[in-house]
């Protein structure tokens, strides 16, 4: 597993060649991108220039969010898929290879039965388009109370429904999204996640819970940046796990602003580095030095006269 910076999952926001100076200046291998953007840029002028930061910086990508709604009608749906052949082709040529999507929490339009096999099918139709590049769709789900509001069905909000749905698609390219702040709402723990192989997971994002949360009525705005222990879910277990069954992919530390108010961004990734770094040292893992870690060490020699 490679450490990811992912900027939506910390609120953060800027231009391209910024995200990209953050995530290398705090030694993140892998940054997520927004490739919906790209696609629009890439038709606006061309792939070559709207790639030039990312190729400049050699930084990996470590997974892309799709812009589609599942609890869309069958028209709008359709329209979605429709834009995933250009969006796979410009993901390819970036060497992209895990595309991640979020399952309804809730929804007005079936009851549970009957919207388990609409989604069923149509994360099958999004994971053969992205499978013709080589692409592994990544399925999460989320927990926050506020995402039940309005709604008169509850769909996936936990960890029982979630593992039920996503081990129900038959694509071969088709895994996990493990979010650990989700998974300790959604009434997960350990042991089930221990059932999970870290090859059946395409991505991990990492984020707490504070202390005395309600798990009944905590939103999405009660998350709080990784903390190395906890009372439902420890992730130095969660990193050893992960490692010892060879998960590969990107591994995110995630924190709402909310949560952060006041703050800059160089202060919010740098807490997240500083987080996850301590994380993984824990779970036996070699993290790799910042880059001015790396200067300071080189000795100093005077210049000859």
């Amino acid at each position: 597993m490679f450490k990811n910076f992912c900027p939506s999952a910390l609120g953060i926001n800027g231009r391209q060649s910024e995200l990209i100076e953050l995530a290398l200046t705090y030694a993140f291998r892998g940054m997520d991108v927004d490739m919906h953007d790209m696609l629009r840029r890439s038709q606006r002028t061309s792939f070559e220039d709207a790639s030039k930061y990312l190729k400049a910086s050699d930084i990996k990508i470590g997974s892309f969010q799709l812009a589609i709604d599942l609890d869309s009608d069958d028209d709008t749906f359709t329209a979605a898929v429709a834009q995933l052949h250009p969006l796979g082709e410009i993901a390819g040529q970036l060497g992209a290879e895990r595309a991640l999507i979020r399952v309804p929490a809730a929804t007005n339009r079936l009851p549970f039965n009957e919207f388990f096999e609409v989604q069923r099918t149509r994360l099958g139709q999004i994971a053969e388009v992205l499978g013709q590049r080589e692409i592994k769709l990544g399925v999460g789900f989320r927990a926050g109370a506020e995402l039940l509001e309005g709604k008169e069905f509850t769909f996936v909000n936990n960890v029982e429904t979630f593992r039920a749905l996503v081990d129900a698609v038959p694509n071969g390219n088709v895994g996990y999204v493990i979010d650990t702040w989700d998974w300790v709402v959604g009434d997960g723990a350990m042991d089930q996640l221990s059932e999970i192989s870290g090859e059946r997971i395409v991505a991990l994002r990492l984020g707490s819970v504070p202390e005395d949360a309600d798990l009944a009525t905590v939103k999405s705005t009660d998350r709080l940046l990784p903390e190395m222990n906890g009372s439902t879910l420890d992730h130095v277990k969660v990193i050893s796990h992960l490692n010892e069954t060879k998960f590969e992919g990107p591994m995110s530390p995630t924190a709402s602003t909310a949560q952060y108010k006041g703050q800059t961004r160089e202060f919010l990734v740098q807490k997240a580095q500083e987080a996850i770094d301590g994380i993984c040292k824990e779970a036996g893992m070699t993290v790799a030095p910042l880059p001015m870690d790396l200067i300071e060490d080189i000795p100093y020699e005077p210049t000859p006269m």
